[in-house]
């Protein structure tokens, strides 16, 4: 029967892939007594056998025991989701993450800087004067060198070239091909390299080396396709760093509407000591070994247009990463990761994969950014890092580095599990030891929202969160959606000024935060039905001033502190409806919106500015829809005293006095 179902599933992507080169496929798997599932991504080819199947993404396999597979298909099947979440948001988390081949018509550059003061002027190729021209053609084993080259010092093997100059102004001109060459410049001033056409692999280190400490600009010429691949292993230089396949000590400034495609099999593909910066183009990296980086800037890694591609396959790799800031502002990002987390000796922790990492600030202020990782403990989007030392013979943590998101389209998914999948407890319930834990997007100190589109989903399995800080989230605008086997959203504290926000677990709370304040905007949180919370608060600090509150779980935590805005916490007994609304006493709806018809015994927190105190209501329950005749309805009032249960104790209610 499993042979039969893969022999119709694989005639099913032979069909489709007539029309693309490549697909998403998804696999529904047994994982050490777990249910997960994982996606192979870009898969152009399948070698069937009765034991198991073997996807390929490229040159990479993919196997599977057929004894540990229940479904494969071409788009996602989720037993999960429509248990935990209303019909409404379904096709919010339809979005799938690809490469394709429509990402190349995409490319727009990053607007120009004209304010001379901006630190980003000089980044602009425009902005430099080019004086000096010089030609380089590779083939084979070859390499000619024509034009204005009185003032070069040029060393030579085979198609190894070395350069020196004291001369400003050089543009170099690079065209051809060659299995075994290399590019290094030495010079005291910036140089623009033009690829005009290249496909060079260099086996024993970088194809690119550029020791200048100044600008190395790299423009892509129109309508080319560029090839760069260095080998697996390095020959040492002494005294100089060998960080990738293009490697630079000063800054890379990246522009021209040609394409660029990197290969690093050592350590990264694209890395600066100091930034890199894109502003136009399109880049497609590849990184293939253990902690590589697709793009790797140790002081900043800035995107501001073009469209930039990473795909790392190696353990605890990285797409986009900095040792310092990262800055998105426009373009189109794409990374993926397939690699699992790996035990790092020195760090007596995990490693593991994620889409785009800065170890201190990171700032989205525009583009689209496009994360999946597919590997255990893998991230999205990561920022910060934070520090253990002992004073006074007692451990302290410092958290270090922010993430600020505005104005910009971010979609994210995890696929991974835990690592390791059940952690270990100390007797107490208390969790203790090393994991890494699948996020989507992750700051170790305060996240700030202020406005843009922000959609992630984490399906690996337990400790899969979408939004997670370790201090505060707070929320000033935007459109968020998260749906995760575990918390949406998890913080110490969250402040939430506007936005229109909605967070979903399949096992978990919707919104986990120890102190939430909530001021203006709709925050509609779904928790699973096994004792979960749609918003958890632990018992501590929960205010509302202002906004539309819906909290739908097992149970709820109930508003406390100082509120200047009523609220009703109310339970719907079995499989009672898939809509609720809130009417005034003679039945004129002021809120409703749709719920999960499966959990037993439904927890409905709910707040808006026109319940009030003193009056009477009604709750309103409907099967199908909220065309048809309600099926419960529950008559109540807002008293001013402390707590009144009525309808055989299925509402509670509070005021803005009871604090409940």
């Amino acid at each position: 029967m499993v042979n039969i179902q893969w022999s119709m599933f694989i005639g099913l992507l032979l069909a489709a892939s007539s029309s693309w080169a490549q697909r998403n496929v998804y696999i529904n798997e047994d994982f050490n007594g777990y249910n997960r599932v994982r996606i192979v991504n870009g898969v152009n080819k399948i070698d069937f056998a009765p034991e198991g199947a073997t996807l390929w993404s490229g040159d990479t396999p993919c196997s599977f025991d057929a004894s540990a597979v229940g479904k494969m298909s071409l788009a996602e099947k989720d037993p999960w989701r429509t248990k935990v979440m209303p019909e409404r948001y379904l096709a919010d988390f339809d979005y799938d993450i690809a490469f394709e081949d429509a990402d190349k018509e995409r490319v727009k550059a990053e607007p120009e800087v004209t304010d001379e003061t901006s630190k980003f002027y000089d980044d602009f190729l425009t902005h430099s004067t080019w004086t000096k021209t010089v030609r380089i053609v590779f083939d084979g084993t070859d390499v000619t060198i024509t034009g204005d080259t009185d003032s070069l010092s040029v060393t030579q093997e085979g198609a190894h070239l070395t350069i020196e100059t004291t001369t400003a102004g050089l543009k170099y001109i690079v065209s051809g091909s060659s299995e075994d060459a290399c590019l290094k410049l030495y010079s005291g001033h910036k140089a623009c390299l033009v690829l005009n056409g290249v496909n060079l692999t260099n086996p024993q280190g970088p194809v690119i080396n550029s020791q200048l400490k100044k600008r190395l600009f790299i423009e892509l010429a129109d309508n080319t396709v560029n090839t760069l691949t260095d080998g697996s292993k390095y020959t040492k230089v002494k005294g100089e760093d060998q960080r990738g396949c293009i490697f630079a000590e000063g800054k890379i400034c990246i522009s021209g509407r040609g394409e660029l495609y990197v290969n690093g099999n050592k350590k990264c593909g694209i890395a600066s000591d100091d930034y890199v910066h894109l502003l136009d183009g399109f880049v497609h990296v590849n990184a293939h070994a253990q902690k590589g980086k697709g793009v790797y800037g140790k002081d900043n890694v800035i995107v501001g247009g073009g469209v930039l591609r990473t795909y790392c396959d190696g353990e605890a790799g990285k797409g986009v990463a900095s040792d310092s800031l990262l800055s998105i502002t426009g373009g189109v990002i794409k990374a993926i990761t397939n690699g699992d987390a790996v035990w790092d000796d020195d760090e007596e922790d995990y490693s593991s994969c994620c889409g785009i990492k800065s170890a201190w600030d990171m700032t989205i202020s525009g583009g689209e950014i496009y994360c999946l990782s597919t590997g255990t403990g893998g991230k999205g989007i990561s920022a910060g890092h934070y520090l253990e030392t002992i004073v006074n013979d007692k451990t302290k943590k410092y958290y270090n580095g922010g993430l600020t998101i505005a104005g910009a389209d971010i979609y994210v998914r995890t696929t991974g599990t835990r690592i390791p999948e059940k952690k270990e407890e100390d007797g107490h319930g208390h969790k203790v030891g090393a994991s890494a834990s699948p996020k989507c997007i992750k700051c170790i100190n305060n996240m700030a929202i202020n406005s843009g589109n922000i959609y992630v989903r984490g399906s690996g399995g337990g400790a899969a969160e979408g939004l997670e800080s370790k201090k505060r989230i707070d929320i000033y605008g935007g459109k968020i959606r998260s749906y995760c086997t575990d918390d949406g959203m998890n913080c110490t504290g969250c402040l939430i000024n506007d936005g229109d926000i909605f967070v979903c677990s399949s096992e978990n709370d919707g919104l986990d935060a120890s102190s939430l304040k909530i001021f203006n905007g709709t925050l509609y949180g779904v928790g699973s039905g096994e004792q979960q919370m749609g918003i958890d608060t632990d018992g501590k600090t929960f205010e509302i001033y202002g906004g539309e509150i819906i909290g739908v779980g097992a149970r709820s935590c109930t508003p406390h502190g100082t509120c200047s805005q009523a609220s009703v916490c109310f339970y719907l007994p079995e499989t009672y409806c898939s809509g609720v609304a809130v009417a005034d006493a003679e039945g004129n709806i002021i809120t409703q919106f749709p719920t999960p018809n499966t959990y037993p015994v439904l927890c409905l927190l709910v707040s808006n500015d026109q319940i009030q105190v003193g009056k009477r209501y009604k709750i309103l329950s409907y099967k199908d829809s909220f065309d048809d005749v309600p099926v419960v309805e529950y008559d109540f009032s807002m008293e001013e005293e402390y707590l009144e249960k009525i309808e055989e104790k299925f509402i509670t209610l509070g005021s803005k006095k009871s604090k409940d």
